[in-house]
């Protein structure tokens, strides 16, 4: 591949050249639609310490005072947006008295200056020579070796013996291989399903791209009916924040796939068109977080999301979001042509979860139920709120109760160290005893009532505790227990716990059947002036 001829380059093709160029070194580069003045800014890049500006000028051979006027000019423009940083693109590498006019010229603004000359872009151009291939050459291809590729897909096969698989996967990669080396703007890739279906899957390089060369031409037709309207919000909806959805074969009238070097064709009927424009370079880049906020704006809860999707239209972005179970969805969309943004979140019950990551999603919905407004926590920005939350979590569940016995159940599972997912189907008696082992394991006294306690006395014990507790009078009892929590599946060991009862008498006295100790004596305590008692769980096992 031979190099630039630089000289021989229209304006037009030198500027769209080098801007595709830099929007695939910087996919954050924002292009500037010069029709009515780009202000010195044919592209910029948004930073944390400003713009970086690019000012592409065509010219080649020597700056002459008149070329040298143009490029202060346009650094005078630009200077007006205070960026951090200037760089001037010129396939030009400059003479020391150029450079020494450059550097005066830099020093009279409080940002840095760069020349990015000839070299420069003779060298960016060698790794990336599709672009050269398409601006450069006018797309005079070298077309016979890629024509070979596509007959040779359905060339007679190898003997099965020679590796038929691998020899067609060979074929079609060539193709997808040499087609990818023709275009700077996208990238494509080929899947082949049963039933003679090929599935086409094209990937701009860098955002932008669809502006610059569109890459599918399409005529649609949309009845005036309600799935007219349907498919006519999809195809807005990706135009504009570049989310995923698909348009029907009944709502589109003509398609024409645009591949370079002449390739392109007018696709017939049936075909559906799947839209989208993913930025999956900026999902590792986004943090964030919904937060119920109260009427003095004091954060009640907030719930960090995970970014599952990104995708980019050209009047903002839309993401979507879900929190570390799964129960809360949510999709924010920022429209950057209004500075507004919109939220649309879910809360749906899990069937099957880990109560330690559910509790977050649960005490926000509990906070919205309870009134408090929907903040949307941003790159660590707290944006709104706007409006009040409202609550998903379904009129037959009280969050803050949900919320609530949960907290209790993360603090067994915490202070036990037994932690397992349980499911929705908890019974009001398992709930209780979660309850009573959470306040017991944070060193509480618990007050329940009780019915009757049975106990096997030994001969040792039998005649005092007879003696203490027979007659009508009412006595006190302290009794110890060993103490373990059954929920659903799992059993959860608790510790030692006493068991001080207030009043209690002997109900009943009888030797225990065969088999047990000689002399052992069942005896049933029964309430005598109260059925009061307090649990507690001894202090060494807490």
């Amino acid at each position: 591949m031979s190099g630039v001829c630089w000289d021989s380059l229209a304006p037009g093709t030198f500027e769209e050249m080098v801007s595709v160029l830099i929007s695939r070194l910087h996919p954050e580069a924002q292009r500037i639609d010069g029709s009515g003045g780009d202000g010195g800014r044919d592209v910029q890049i948004p930073t944390g310490e400003g713009l970086v500006i690019f000012e592409l000028k065509s010219f080649t051979g020597r700056m002459n005072s008149s070329r040298r006027r143009q490029v202060e000019a346009s650094l005078e423009r630009a200077s007006q947006h205070e960026p951090a940083e200037w760089r001037l693109v010129v396939p030009i590498d400059p003479t020391p008295s150029e450079l020494e006019w450059f550097e005066r010229l830099s020093s009279e603004h409080g940002f840095g200056c760069r020349w990015l000359g000839r070299c420069w872009l003779d060298g960016e151009m060698a790794h990336k020579p599709e672009i050269t291939r398409y601006y450069a050459h006018g797309q005079r291809y070298e077309l016979q070796e890629f024509l070979d590729l596509l007959r040779g897909i359905g060339a007679e096969p190898p003997p099965i013996g020679d590796g038929i698989v691998r020899t067609a996967a060979e074929r079609a990669s060539g193709v997808v291989d040499t087609l990818n080396t023709l275009d700077p703007h996208y990238v494509f890739a080929l899947s082949f399903q049963p039933g003679g279906r090929v599935n086409v899957s094209v990937m701009p390089r860098y955002p932008g791209a669809e502006r610059d060369r569109p890459w599918l031409s399409a005529r649609f037709d949309f009845a005036d009916t309600a799935d007219g309207d349907d498919a006519r919000r999809t195809l807005q909806d990706s135009l504009d924040f570049g989310t995923r959805g698909v348009i029907p074969a009944e709502h589109i009238a003509e398609l024409t796939l645009n591949v370079p070097a002449g390739l392109g064709t007018r696709l017939g009927e049936g075909y559906e068109v799947v839209l989208g424009t993913p930025a999956p370079n900026i999902v590792d880049e986004v943090s964030v977080a919904l937060a119920a906020v109260d009427s003095t704006g004091s954060v009640m809860a907030q719930l960090p999301l995970v970014a599952e999707n990104v995708s980019r239209g050209t009047r903002g972005v839309e993401i979507s979001l879900r929190d570390k179970s799964g129960a809360v969805t949510a999709t924010v969309r920022g429209d950057a042509s209004e500075l507004t943004f919109k939220l649309i979140w879910r809360y749906s019950q899990p069937d099957e979860f880990a109560p330690l990551d559910l509790l977050p999603a649960v005490k926000f919905a509990a906070a919205i139920e309870g009134g408090a407004h929907i903040a949307v926590v941003f790159n660590g920005e707290t944006i709104g709120p706007e409006r009040p939350g409202t609550s998903y979590f379904g009129e037959s569940r009280e969050a803050a109760l949900f919320a609530s016995l949960l907290e209790h159940l993360v603090n067994v599972q915490t202070k036990t160290g037994v932690f397992f997912d349980i499911s929705t189907q908890l019974t009001s008696e398992e709930a209780r005893e979660i309850v009573v082992a959470s306040r017991l394991l944070n060193g509480e006294s618990v007050q329940a009532t009780w019915e009757r306690i049975d106990l096997h006395v030994t001969p040792d014990g039998h005649e005092a505790i007879v003696a203490e507790l027979s007659g009508s009078s009412s006595h006190n009892a302290r009794l110890g227990a060993r103490m373990s929590l059954a929920v659903q599946w799992q059993a959860i060991p608790i510790g030692d716990v006493t068991h001080v009862v207030e009043s209690a008498r002997v109900f009943s006295c009888e030797a225990v059947d065969e088999g047990s100790s000689a002399g052992t004596t069942a005896l049933r305590l029964v309430p005598a002036d109260t059925n009061n008692v307090t649990i507690l769980l001894d202090t060494e096992f807490i």
